[in-house]
């Protein structure tokens, strides 16, 4: 009892101090001209700091990873120089600026191929009126299977011609970017358009080696 009671006096005498200490302050700072209010806290001064918490979930994780990627992504582009609508086509036409799902070796192969080859995609445009006619009329049943065919057969283009090129991006390059219905899918959806649409536009001639 004794130690507790010498404990409690110790502790009030070093309260007192801090008291006379605290006084000595304001008075000082009111008779140095002083607003005599008490010092701000750090955290008032500061302000509140962003979230530091890590994430809960695997949700919370993948939409903080988006917010900062967005972040980075727009800080890129405003230390970039601003492009004209005119100018960023150009750029895309000449491969100059490339889309992130054209950029890559295994995507210029892709590009050269299907510029250079005659595909069995390059009519996929066709098959856009025999769908309209099957609404159109409703007595062309055999036109709706002529078009599931055909949209088979795209498929199994894509897959031949994704295998074919994913062996030439490895024998080039040691590695392709993706797998072989990727690869092909993505040669598909080139093969559709007219030449004078493609972009970037087709550096090689039909029937050139590649």
């Amino acid at each position: 009892m004794k130690l507790r009671k010498s404990a409690d006096t110790s502790a009030d005498a070093e309260a007192a101090e801090v008291v006379e200490v605290v006084e000595s302050e304001e008075n000082s700072a009111v008779s140095a001209g002083g607003k005599g209010r008490p010092t701000p806290k750090r955290r008032d001064v500061v302000g509140t700091r962003g979230p530091v918490t890590a994430p809960k979930t695997r949700k919370e994780a993948m939409a903080r990873q988006k917010q900062l990627s967005k972040q980075a992504r727009t800080a890129r582009a405003s230390t970039g120089k601003a492009m004209t609508p005119a100018q960023r086509r150009a750029a895309l036409r000449s491969g100059e600026l490339l889309p992130a799902r054209d950029q890559g070796p295994t995507r210029k192969l892709a590009r050269d191929y299907v510029d250079s080859h005659r595909m069995f995609s390059n009519y996929l445009l066709l098959l856009f009126p025999l769908m309209v006619a099957t609404y159109v009329i409703p007595q062309a049943a055999i036109v709706q299977l002529v078009i599931i065919a055909m949209f088979f057969g795209l498929l199994v283009e894509w897959y031949v011609v994704g295998a074919r090129l994913r062996r030439m991006a490895i024998e080039r390059f040691g590695s392709a970017q993706g797998g072989s219905m990727s690869i092909g899918f993505y040669a598909g959806s080139r093969a559709y358009l007219p030449r004078r649409w493609r972009l970037p536009a087709p550096q090689v001639e039909r029937g050139d080696a590649i």
